[in-house]
């Protein structure tokens, strides 16, 4: 049994966001880290390609990581451990899954991550029925329903107490797979007792029970056999139950289905060979055969259910896409619901549908989509199963968590016992005790380009700069040692609205940069870098003003005399 030590939870992301879920439990020196994701930008961040957590913590401590463990596959669980792995020694911290987890875990890392210099596994299979023991922690896995299969909760069982994390998860009682939640293992950890439990609060603004994933299969079905020409059906790549009962109703319609995008592509390879997806006999056919059937038979599975720039939706929809031109009757189903900041990509992506002549079906009017999440009935009986002395909510923005608690709060834990944290809040546990102890600032790391680093929060905000007011550059040529103006100033303008006074403007903002350059001969200022200031500043005042906007000047002065 492990002594009575306390224990650190660091939670590093996953709190007051959608994504980037990381928690790092830390005992007598030795630390866990729970889950390793991505969260995807929203409008507010041109140019990024997604976010990762802050691993200062982590790489400070990295001599006491024994082990990374994973609950699930999605991309906001385990889209950042590749950057994880490039900023402590890769080879010193094995990581532990389910076989599909892992799968698709093993598909982001390079091939020299293999095993650790003592021989010991880097890639380790969680096996639910078994106990994990890493240090002081010793892990009991359950099973959960989501809206990917392998799912799971963790029992930490500690000297101080029992800790449950529930994971992404839902009560569906015929799932797609036939592995319904181990409701048992959640029932007797909770008559053993628990101190504290850290629950899943994405939908927990939504009454009742999340809807069962053969819901959405029966809503497929009838829109296939409704369809005049082809169907197109948008979803998440890692929605592999999703993609199973596409695939189970185009052969029960002797319907084609051809896939689409890289991830999709890579994901259903996985989860085929893997045994996750049972592909039907002559059902699937490559993207460039799918103009050897009538249109009624083609199903083209694809990205892009989050109007993702790049995705095969979205190219689709922009008329771009080499293989795949939208006709009129061509039927758009979009399998997913908005992730928090994705909301204008999608609809944009609908419009652009709608106006090629696509009837789009999407969740808020048709039944094509379910959660993966749990809604407000399905978390009031986690809490009655598990019974914890203390409750967390996590994953989830501040609006989901506050509801999560007054959930937990109407079924009877009183409000010192509920406890609503931030991101870099340390939880310090002991026997009947659960407290912040503090709490490390977290930067946000933006990356722009895979592997391409950080974007630091003032580069973010030069974009913003620059995509509301646009940008002018000037240049002039000059010949310092003559002080003379060679060329008068040039002007290149982008993202500038043109107006019709445009040309009055540059013709007297030449005249006034010409101005500027004669005062700074004047007063024998000849070093380019000082003229280039002087110009910027009396440009900027006067764009300004005559344009009521702060376009980003950049002045380039040219000396002949140097040359």
């Amino acid at each position: 049994m492990p002594k009575k030590s306390s224990i650190k939870i660091i939670f590093l992301g996953g709190l007051n966001e959608v994504g980037r879920n990381i928690m790092v439990f830390e005992k007598d020196n030795n630390i866990v880290i729970i889950d390793c994701g991505i969260m995807f930008p929203d409008d507010y961040m041109p140019g990024i390609d997604f976010l990762i957590p802050d691993f200062y913590y982590i790489k400070k401590n990295a001599a006491k990581i024994k082990a990374l463990v994973v609950t699930h596959g999605h991309e906001d669980h385990i889209g950042a451990i590749p950057f994880l792995l490039k900023e402590i020694n890769p080879h010193t911290i094995p990581i532990y899954a389910t076989k599909l987890t892992l799968g698709l875990i093993k598909s982001k890392l390079n091939n020299s991550y293999t095993s650790q210099s003592s021989g010991e596994n880097l890639l380790n299979e969680i096996d639910p029925s078994k106990k994990l023991f890493i240090g002081p922690f010793e892990m009991e896995f359950f099973r959960v329903n989501h809206s990917i299969p392998d799912g799971v909760g963790i029992i930490f069982r500690t000297g101080i107490g029992n800790i449950v994390h529930t994971g992404d998860f839902k009560f569906d009682q015929y799932p797609i797979d036939g592995k319904v939640t181990e409701y048992s293992k959640i029932s007797n950890i909770g008559q053993e007792g628990v101190l504290a439990l850290f629950c899943d609060s994405t939908n927990a603004e939504e009454k009742g029970f999340t809807l069962p994933e053969r819901d959405v299969g029966k809503s497929l079905y009838d829109k296939f056999e409704q369809a005049k020409k082809r169907i197109i059906v948008a979803t998440f790549s890692s929605h592999i139950h999703r993609i199973q009962q596409v695939l189970d109703s185009a052969k029960k319609l002797d319907k084609k289905v051809a896939a689409s995008g890289r991830t999709m592509l890579k994901t259903i390879k996985i989860a085929s060979e893997l045994g996750y997806l049972k592909i039907p006999e002559d059902t699937v056919i490559p993207i460039t055969k799918i103009d050897d059937f009538p249109l009624n038979r083609i199903i083209i599975l694809s990205t892009g259910s989050q109007g993702e720039p790049l995705s095969t939706l979205r190219k689709m929809a922009l008329a771009e896409h080499t293989r795949v031109k939208i006709m009129r009757g061509d039927m758009v189903i979009i399998s997913s619901s908005p992730i928090p900041g994705n909301e204008n990509a999608i609809s944009s992506t609908i419009n652009m549908l709608l106006k090629q002549g696509a009837d789009v079906f999407y969740e808020s009017i048709a039944g094509v989509h379910v959660s993966g999440h749990a809604q407000q009935e399905e978390i009031k009986m986690m809490i009655n199963l598990v019974k914890p002395e203390f409750f967390i909510p996590v994953h989830g923005e501040y609006k989901h968590r506050i509801q999560c608690a007054k959930l937990a709060e109407s079924i009877g834990m009183g409000s010192g016992k509920v406890l609503v944290l931030q991101n870099g809040d340390t939880l310090k546990m002991n026997e009947h005790v659960c407290r912040v102890s503090g709490n490390i600032t977290l930067q946000n790391i933006y990356i722009d380009g895979y592997g391409s680093g950080n974007t630091e929060d003032i580069v973010l905000k030069d974009r913003k700069i620059l995509s509301r007011n646009g940008i002018i550059i000037t240049t002039i040529v000059i010949d310092s040692k003559k002080s003379e103006i060679i060329r008068d100033a040039d002007f290149v303008l982008k993202g500038i609205i043109y107006m019709e006074e445009f040309e009055n403007i540059i013709k007297d903002a030449k005249e006034i940069i010409s101005e500027n350059v004669g005062r700074c001969f004047k007063n024998n200022m000849t070093n380019t870098q000082l003229i280039e200031n002087s110009i910027k500043e009396s440009f900027e005042k006067y764009i300004s003003k005559k344009i009521s906007a702060r376009p980003v000047i950049i002045a380039k002065v040219i000396d002949v005399a140097g040359i």
